[in-house]
Order: structure tokens, then C-alpha cells, then sequence
């Protein structure tokens, strides 16, 4: 079968950087940074590079690579709390900060939460909406390239990207009902799953939640390694029992989708500040067809309550600025508890006691 893959502006491939500055930009500019880093360490804190924190490893990581709020932010996640005091009643509590980044071993759950509660939904009401599903099919999809043993060059996620975007516009027929959400990972920094892996897990691949007509596999992969002008892989699986109970099938899917979200691919601090430059400014989740603009479900943003008498707590408005923050033992050795966390044991025993969390 062939295929009409047309060339527009917006698709066209990006210009080939030179092979210096191509360097500079992925593995030579972070190994420059990570030998500098650790010739501070050595000369500065008489320190070996191994034996500083992780984070601490990370924030100066960022900052040596010129990701100087980022690196303030990393830092303080976790370690600093902002304070709040109940008015009602009088206890003392802190909120631990989030700095937000997208590999960070905190924040990953923050991040899976936020994409579960916009796609879900929305996704699971449009597909229970057709009338027919007759031909039609929920799949999850995978594309695959050829594996690199060294950190890809930035560019390469945005022109994948785009070729899935191509691939989807030649797939599918002029007038089809479909829609796609995907987004581009990497493999894990650990060889749990492919032991004998020689690609260092810098594998980069899209996963895809996909809804439309059946795809005839043999022509997508045909097509995607028309697209790569390489070798690369393609598959589809289509989502259990999704005709009968289309809620169940799409946050099954989501689950696995996300999953690599809310557990960055990486355990070291050079992995996680290599995947935040990596993937500086790029989106995580992309929407086409049909899930292009989904309608956003009505969201309740409530103040948090105190866990002793169940009273809003004030908002901070000033919680992101640094000097709202104190480091958690100071806060601790005030006497103040962590809100979150008793908010959390509390619906822990409401669930054992056979309440609703």
C-alpha cells in the first residue's frame, strides 16, 4: 500500500546542527558540567563527588547547566515546608514544597494525579458517547527507534513527534472519527526488564492511547519505518473489554500510560538532571483527531483542612517564594506536623475501619 505523506511547513524536519554544536548541546556539554561539579566538590567542600547527597548532586548538576531556578528548586523539594497555623483551632502544622520538576522522584505522583483527572474522564465520556462500535477499536500503541548508547541530541523527541503526527494524518482516511493522545519516553536507567540491553536505557519510544478504526499493523510499521528511514518497531494491543465497560478499559490504559510519569526512568542524580534537559520545554502529553482541546472536567479547588478539627487552613499566596520556606527539621523542632501526612493516615484508617477515604 502506499502512502501520501506530504510535506508541510509545519512537519518539515528540523535543520541539521553541526556536529560540534551537537555535542556541546547533549553528552560532551554534560560531561563538561559533571567534571566540573566535581572538581568543585573536591577543591571547594573537600568532599568526593560520591559522597554528596543525591539531591545536592542534582541541584548542582542543573545549576551548571545553566537551570538556575530549577536547581534552588530541586534542592529545597522535600527538605523545606512552608508553615501554616489553624485559626480555628490553634495547631501548628507545614506543607513539605514541591518543586514540580517532571523527574522528580516527589513530584511523579503530583504529575500522574494531574493527568489522570484531565484525560480520564473526558476520554472515557467520549468513547462511551459513539453510537456505534461496530469497527472500531481502543488500542494502546508503541512506536519504537533504534536504540542510542548515548544521551539523544534535544531535537530528536520534537521531530518524533512530529513524525507520529505524520503517521497518524497518512493512516487515517479523509472524514474518520478518531482520536490519540501520546507521549515520549525513555527507557529506565536500570536493566530490570532487558538485562542484556547495550543502549543504557536511552531508548526513546512514544507510547499512544489510541480510538478509531481498526490499524493494520503490517502497514503502520511499514509506514513509521518509511517515516524513520530507519529501522524501528510498531505495535498495537487493543484494551480488554472496552466495549462493555469503556470507564474501566481507558483508566486501565491511562494507569500504564502514566505509570512512566509518576516513576521517572531514573534512580541517580545525573539521570534525572539528563532527562530534565533532555526534555526542557517539551510537552509530556499530546493530544490529536478527537482528544485535540478534550472539554476540561469541572475541578473543585478547595483549601486544604486541618486534620484536627477539619477547618480550611489559610492559604499562603507567597508559598513559591524562597523565603516562605524553612527547612522541615526547624519546623519540626517547633513543634509543627506535617498536614499531608496526617491527612493521609487519616483516610488510611477511615479505609481499614470500612469508611470511604
Amino acid at each position: 500500500m502506499e502512502f501520501a505523506i506530504k510535506e508541510t511547513p509545519e512537519l518539515q524536519e528540523l535543520p541539521e546542527a553541526p556536529a560540534s554544536e551537537k555535542g556541546k548541546l547533549t553528552s560532551e556539554r554534560f560531561a563538561e558540567a559533571l567534571s566540573q561539579c566535581k572538581t568543585e566538590a573536591e577543591c571547594l567542600d573537600q568532599l568526593l563527588w560520591e559522597e554528596l547527597p543525591e539531591r545536592e548532586k542534582g541541584a548542582r548538576l542543573l545549576a551548571a547547566l545553566g537551570f538556575q531556578s530549577k536547581a534552588m528548586r530541586y534542592r529545597d523539594c522535600h527538605a523545606t515546608g512552608i508553615p501554616v497555623d489553624c485559626q480555628a483551632c490553634g495547631e501548628r502544622y507545614f506543607s513539605r514544597y514541591r518543586c514540580t520538576l517532571r523527574f522528580c522522584e516527589f513530584c511523579g505522583p503530583l504529575h500522574f494525579s494531574r493527568f489522570m483527572e484531565k484525560y480520564r474522564e473526558p476520554i472515557s465520556s467520549f468513547v462511551a458517547s459513539q453510537p456505534t462500535r461496530r469497527g472500531r477499536t481502543l488500542a494502546r500503541l508503541t512506536f519504537t527507534v533504534r536504540a542510542s548508547d548515548r544521551t539523544p541530541h534535544p531535537d530528536e523527541p520534537r521531530r518524533l513527534m512530529k513524525l507520529v503526527r505524520r503517521w497518524f494524518k497518512a493512516m487515517m482516511p479523509g472524514g474518520t472519527l478518531w482520536g490519540c493522545i501520546f507521549a515520549i519516553e525513555t527507557g529506565h536507567e536500570l536493566n530490570v526488564k532487558h538485562p542484556g540491553r547495550q543502549a543504557g536505557g536511552w531508548n526513546l519510544h512514544i507510547h499512544a492511547l489510541y480510538y478509531g478504526p481498526f490499524l493494520n499493523h503490517a502497514e503502520g510499521l511499514e509506514l513509521w519505518k518509511r517515516l524513520l528511514g530507519d529501522s524501528g518497531g510498531f505495535r498495537v494491543k487493543q484494551c480488554a473489554g472496552w466495549r462493555k465497560n469503556p470507564d474501566r478499559a481507558v483508566r486501565r490504559a491511562l494507569v500504564h500510560h502514566f505509570g512512566y510519569i509518576m516513576k521517572p526512568a531514573a534512580i541517580s542524580a545525573e539521570r534525572t538532571v539528563a532527562l530534565e534537559v533532555l526534555f526542557a520545554g517539551i510537552r509530556r502529553v499530546h493530544g490529536l483527531g478527537c482528544f485535540y482541546r478534550l472539554p476540561k472536567p469541572k475541578r473543585e479547588v478547595a483549601n486544604a483542612r486541618c486534620p484536627n478539627c477539619g477547618q480550611n487552613l489559610p492559604l499562603n499566596l507567597r508559598a513559591w517564594h524562597k523565603s516562605e520556606r524553612s527547612p522541615v527539621a526547624g519546623l519540626e523542632a517547633e513543634g509543627r506536623r506535617d498536614s499531608r501526612k496526617l491527612e493521609a493516615e487519616m483516610r488510611r484508617a477511615r479505609v481499614f475501619q470500612g469508611g470511604s477515604p
